[in-house]
């Protein structure tokens, strides 16, 4: 089941590489690295990149997407009517992408994203864990395949 997904990874360097970009070039301020969006890449990619050739088949994708839309619903309720606004919490602008939605309080883009990543990559394990226990192997000859019978005296 551990497979390499080279699209993840190419798609993951380059959200990466544009975040920084427009954190250097487009953001009212240049100053710092997008690190929580790099956080949210890195978070997403390494179970895409892993597992998502052998979870694919087996995503129920329409559910994905309500259950991806109920929690930012949920949270964009809470943070950009409640949270933000009554300082409850905030956050650091030198390690945001830059990139804010003003009718929400001015909440940074990466506060929406986290939800989306959070539900992409929960739903890619969980459906590989799945996988794999219905095989009733154990975990490494799941995960990396049977040994091979071969003879090599």
């Amino acid at each position: 089941m551990l497979t390499f997904h080279p699209s993840s990874l190419i798609a993951g360097l380059a959200l990466i590489v544009a975040a920084i970009l427009y954190k250097k070039l487009c953001s009212p301020g240049p100053e710092g690295f997008p690190g929580y969006f790099t956080v949210l890449v890195i978070g997403g990619v390494i179970p895409s990149a892993s597992f998502f050739p052998a979870a694919r088949r087996f995503i129920n994708w329409r559910a994905m997407s309500l259950t991806i839309f109920m929690l930012l619903l949920i949270s964009m309720f809470w943070e950009a009517t409640l949270a933000v606004p009554y300082g409850w919490w905030g956050y650091q602008q030198e390690q945001m992408m830059g990139l804010f939605i003003g009718a929400w309080a001015g909440l940074p883009i990466e506060a929406v994203l986290v939800w989306i990543a959070v539900t992409y990559a929960t739903t890619i394990v969980y459906e590989t864990v799945k996988v794999w226990q219905a095989s009733d192997k154990d975990a490494k000859h799941a995960f990396l395949g049977e040994p091979s019978t071969g003879r090599n005296q």
